[in-house]
Order: structure tokens, then C-alpha cells, then sequence
């Protein structure tokens, strides 16, 4: 049986302002390290949301983060995964635990479902992330860091995701999510919260589950709500401004210095003026990702014209600059704002309490007290890398096999709680498609808008009655379920309300999809 703790919580003030429902929020916590830069462990965590005999529609997580009152998504941290949902229905918070769980421990899937997500879904993603020249630049470096500290890239690369074969993923499931590996806090104002998860797993546990053909292709599409919800919104993960003046194919030269996470916060208050002060002789940044070992890098790209005698007194002068710095170590916070922050909380209490091997256990703190920033500064790494500015990734999804998917499913969560569904309970449309949906307002006679492989169409006020419907049937996420495209979904802009999709790889077609599709509704 799988840990399970109740954490008390301190509810927002804007809880208690007002008459708002204090959420239950329930994360799982799953050490899920990464070994090389497969890819595996991304891939791992996307089949989780893939389905399972007690959830085995494949459209399970997006009807019900599109249309009830619930939040359920992931985050990977530091070689640690978190799965989470947050929700003021005791009933359906409690289902959605069971929905997640189920998920996590599953490792039965058909080689459809395998393929859709491995050589669509997740290419699809990738090459989205690889197209920003700040990541693709970032990852360039990590590709030809070959030191004993270097990142173990748990995302992968969209060029290297063929080589994951299926038993890769399986062995992967069976051997980090078990269930002496699986930790899930609960909160909330029910003390014995925890308690009725336990019995709710328990159910989940014992209840037999065959490996009918429907058990098996119960998943494809529920890992894209959590990683559309923070990629297609934060676009990259490293400064933005780190490479953006250097605009040609080149190789440079790239010193590292690795240093203790606790040094990020005061490293942060400092970077904007160290890479004003540099910038004529490259690019600083730092790489705020923490390593296998606790780490962090401190990067600096030299100008491709510069000889060996130019970046060892670069370095020096670097050295000297971050050493002269009131730079100290400090206890690590976990923060991440795309989540939410009882989630945050829930998060940092399990960091504290229950992986105290962990780099960001705060006692490690006052031992790297003992050592200062430049004892770690004192010999730097070097590698070459190779740029590829404005060479754009040109890896396409590639699904050999359709799912074998039973659209005749329906989603156990929004059949079971239909009465909470609802089209108030629609997200809001992603970052990255608002200038798409700003134009669709200016001329609503054109109402499907594109731009590279991403689209938004206007749905028609008269259609909204309709939409219900649609959303919780399985054919309207055919293409996402297929991996045709890496986001897909129904949501909300200014109060009016459009179909979307990102990275979507049959797009010509998609503007008579989507007309189709709600006509076939009305």
C-alpha cells in the first residue's frame, strides 16, 4: 500500500474574504529519476494519463478538466513527478484520486496507444519546444556536456524519441511506480481525508481489472492537458534573453561551473548585471535546473571569435566578479507558479519531510554553509557546442498505427458526476494561441485562424448548447488521440469560446473538421 499523510492546510486569504470553498487537494509524489537523455521518464509519465481498466476511456482527463470543477494535471521537478488534483466535491475529489492512482500503477497498453504517444503526441511536443532558439540553444549545450555533473535531460529530444522502444516504458512503470514508491498527500478540512483515500485506493486496488482489449486502449489523450497546460503557456525554461543577439550557425566554447542548488536564489539577483557586464564577450546565464547531485549550472557561451587566451581570462574575470558578490546559500523553496499553491505547499512538505536524501532538503543548507561560492568556482568545465540559430527543428510526428481506441467508452468521471459538468468550468485558452484568437474576434465571418501548426475556431454562441456533448464524446478527440497534433482542446478567451489546437499536423483539414463537428452536433 501505497504512503498516504494528511497535511493540514492554511487557506488563502482570499478564502477567507469571501464565501469561496476551500479546495481538497491530494499530490502524488514518485521519485522518477532520469538515467540518459532518452526521454524515457517523460514518456513514462505521459502513459500514465493514458487510462486503466477502471478508467479506460481514452478521452478521460480532458472531459474532465474541461467540464468539471476539478484541476488534475503533473509536474516533473528534480527527478521527482507529481500528479495532482485539486477540487471542492469531496465525492469527485475522491474519484479523481482513484482516476490518478489507477493511471500511475497501469501498465497495460496496446502498441496504438504506444505509438500515438511516443512518435506523435510527444515528437509534437518536443519540436514545440525545440523551435524556441533560447531552448533549442540550452539543449545544444546539454547534448555536449559530457561531465560526470552534467543534466540528465528527462524531456528527451524530438530526434531521439524513436529509439524508446515499448517494453522501455513498461519496464520503466513497473519498476519506479510501484507502490513503495508512490507518497500522497492530502489536505484539506476533513482531518480523516487521508483515511478515505486510503479506503478509495484500496478499491481501486483489489477490484479485479482484466486485460480486455478495452483496459488496454483506455489512455491516449489524458497526458495532454498536463503538459499543454504549462508548455504551451511557458515556452521555454531557461532566460529568455541568454542567446538572443547571436543570430548564425556556429560553434563556441561553453564554461560551466557547477555549484550548489542554494546558491540559485541570490545567483538570480545578481545574473541581469553580470550579463550586462559580459555581454560583449558572450552570454551568461544560469541554468536554474537542478542535477542528479543538487547542483546548478552556472554557464557562460563565449564569442565565437574567442581563443583560448580570451576564455581563460573570461573565466577569470567572471571568477573574480561572482566571488567579490554577497552571494550565500540559502534554504531552496520549492516554487513553481504554474501550479497551484496548495499544490506548491503539499509539494515543499513532502521535500521536507519525506525525501530528506533529497538536494532540496533544507538541512543540506548549513553544510553548504561551511563552503563558499568560490570554492565551487575555482576550476570550470568546458565543452564545445555547435548552434543551429534559426535552423528550425524539422522532426515530424509519425504515427505508423492508429490506436485501437473504443469510442464507444464513455468518461467514467463526467458520466458519474454529470450533474457538476458544465461549460462555466472551461479553461482558459493558452498563451500561446491568444494573438490567434484576438484576430478570430476581428472578423468573426473567418472564424478558424492558424499560424505554423496551430489553429483556434470561433464557436458561435447558438453551437455553446451543443458543446457539452461534444466534448465528452470520444470521436472529438480523435485527433489527439491518434497523436495527429500535441494539444487539443475547447476553452475560453475574453468570455467567448474557441476549439484549439498546437503543433497539429493534418491542420489543412482542420477548418472543415471543425465545421463538421458541430453541425453533426445540432
Amino acid at each position: 500500500m501505497i504512503s498516504i499523510r494528511y497535511v493540514p492546510s492554511i487557506p488563502p486569504p482570499d478564502i477567507n474574504a469571501g464565501n469561496a470553498e476551500s479546495p481538497l487537494t491530494g499530490v502524488f509524489a514518485v521519485n522518477t529519476p532520469a538515467h540518459d537523455h532518452s526521454g524515457v521518464s517523460h514518456l513514462a509519465e505521459h502513459m500514465c494519463f493514458r487510462g486503466s481498466a477502471h478508467f479506460p476511456a481514452d478521452h478521460e482527463l480532458f472531459v474532465a478538466n474541461a467540464l468539471l470543477p476539478l484541476s488534475i494535471n503533473a509536474s516533473t521537478h528534480a527527478g521527482y513527478t507529481y500528479f495532482y488534483v485539486q477540487c471542492t466535491n469531496k465525492a469527485l475529489f475522491i474519484s479523481a484520486i482513484q482516476f490518478i492512482y489507477s493511471g500511475m500503477v497501469n501498465t497495460h497498453y496496446s502498441n496504438g496507444q504506444f505509438e500515438a504517444e511516443r512518435s506523435g503526441v510527444l515528437v509534437s511536443e518536443l519540436s514545440l519546444l525545440e523551435s524556441n532558439t533560447d531552448y533549442a540553444n540550452n539543449i545544444a549545450i546539454r547534448r555536449n556536456d559530457t561531465s560526470p555533473m552534467a543534466y540528465k535531460h528527462a524531456g528527451g529530444f524530438s530526434d531521439l524519441m524513436q529509439n524508446i522502444e515499448f517494453n522501455d516504458v513498461i519496464d520503466y512503470k513497473r519498476k519506479w511506480y510501484k507502490t513503495n514508491n508512490i507518497t500522497l498527500l492530502v489536505s484539506g478540512k476533513d482531518c480523516g481525508l487521508a483515511n478515505v483515500c486510503r479506503q478509495a485506493i484500496a478499491e481501486v486496488t483489489d477490484r479485479p481489472c482484466g486485460n480486455s482489449p478495452q483496459a488496454k486502449t483506455a489512455s491516449t489523450n489524458a497526458t495532454l492537458t498536463e503538459v499543454q497546460s504549462s508548455n504551451l503557456n511557458t515556452n521555454t525554461i531557461i532566460n529568455p534573453s541568454a542567446f538572443s543577439a547571436h543570430n548564425e550557425t556556429s560553434e563556441r566554447y561553453v564554461s560551466t561551473w557547477w555549484v550548489p542548488e542554494h546558491f540559485t536564489n541570490d545567483l538570480l539577483t545578481f545574473e541581469p548585471q553580470i550579463h550586462t557586464n559580459f555581454n560583449q564577450l558572450g552570454r551568461f546565464y544560469i541554468d536554474c535546473e537542478v542535477n542528479h547531485k543538487g547542483m546548478i549550472a552556472i554557464r557562460f557561451v563565449h564569442n565565437a571569435n574567442a581563443n583560448h587566451q580570451m576564455q581563460v581570462h573570461t573565466n577569470e574575470n567572471l571568477q573574480s566578479v561572482l566571488t567579490r558578490l554577497t552571494i550565500k546559500p540559502k534554504p531552496s523553496l520549492f516554487k513553481d507558479s504554474k501550479l497551484p499553491g496548495g499544490v506548491q505547499t503539499l509539494v515543499m512538505y513532502y521535500l521536507q519531510n519525506n525525501a530528506p536524501h533529497h538536494s532540496r532538503y533544507p538541512a543540506s543548507a548549513s553544510a553548504v554553509g561551511a563552503r563558499s561560492l568560490a570554492y565551487y568556482l575555482a576550476s570550470p568545465q568546458k565543452s564545445s557546442t555547435i548552434f543551429h540559430l534559426n535552423k528550425e527543428t524539422n522532426i515530424s510526428p509519425n504515427t505508423s498505427s492508429t490506436p485501437d481506441v473504443n469510442e464507444r467508452t464513455s468518461a467514467t468521471l463526467a458520466s458519474n458526476f454529470s450533474s457538476l459538468t458544465s461549460l462555466d468550468n472551461l479553461p482558459p485558452l493558452p498563451r500561446l494561441l491568444h494573438k490567434l484568437a484576438a484576430l478570430a474576434l476581428q472578423d468573426l465571418e473567418q472564424k478558424f485562424k492558424h499560424a505554423d501548426k496551430h489553429w483556434v475556431y470561433y464557436v458561435d454562441k447558438p453551437f455553446h448548447c451543443h458543446l457539452k456533448t461534444m466534448i465528452t464524446e470520444a470521436s472529438f478527440w480523435r485527433p489527439r488521440t491518434n497523436g495527429d497534433c500535441y494539444a487539443l482542446g475547447v476553452a475560453r478567451f475574453n468570455e467567448h469560446v474557441f476549439i484549439y489546437a498546437a503543433q497539429d499536423s493534418q491542420l489543412s483539414t482542420r477548418a472543415c473538421w471543425c465545421k463538421s463537428t458541430l453541425t453533426s452536433h445540432t
